[in-house]
């Protein structure tokens, strides 16, 4: 098969985000990204060094995209409730749309397939400050629990996991209201 020149970051980050949504993260392999690109696996060397390399530049555009969201959030938000609440509905609204790229923000194969520390400041920035203007504890701790609840709602939703009937939405909106109030307590 004859090899384009170059493969482009975003056609790159494309395939990558397409073989996981589609046929789950364990199917990104060096081989599989170069056949969705058209090139053959040698030629993905320079721009990643293995499969680890490949999931953390979809995990890097999926904290952006992610970013992004909270970004308009923010703007929208008129207190740090409305951002922590935001946050965490922008987190579920990803997550339905791409799940399995999802787990690559909290739960990669590997520490090298986590989205770069560069990529995750703003997000934490966002989250970290929107938690000390809403209580006088230390802000880490408390944004681990609103986004462990948020992750973890996200996960049992895709997963099929809430079977026992209701409004699911309502479910969301009365767990973050929970976890809301503790923040605030």
């Amino acid at each position: 098969m004859p090899a384009p020149q170059r493969v482009s970051t975003p056609a790159l980050v494309a395939a990558v985000r397409t073989i996981a949504e589609r046929d789950g993260v364990d199917a990104v392999t060096m081989s599989a990204v170069a056949a969705a690109v058209g090139v053959r696996a040698p030629s993905l060397y320079k721009r990643a060094a293995n499969r680890h390399d490949l999931l953390r530049l979809a995990a890097d555009d999926a904290a952006a995209e992610l970013g992004t969201r909270i970004d308009a959030v923010v703007d929208d938000a008129t207190d740090a409730r409305e951002v922590l609440a935001g946050v965490a509905r922008a987190l579920r609204d990803f997550a339905t749309r791409s799940p399995r790229v999802t787990t690559l923000l909290f739960n990669a194969p590997t520490p090298e397939a986590t989205p770069s520390p560069e990529t995750l400041a703003p997000l934490m920035t966002t989250l970290l400050g929107a938690v000390s203007a809403l209580t006088s504890a230390d802000p880490l701790p408390v944004a681990r629990t609103l986004t462990a609840w948020a992750y973890g709602f996200c996960m049992m939703e895709q997963n099929g996991g809430f079977r026992q009937g209701g409004d699911v939405d309502e479910a969301f909106d009365r767990g973050l209201e929970i976890v809301l109030r503790g923040i605030e307590a």
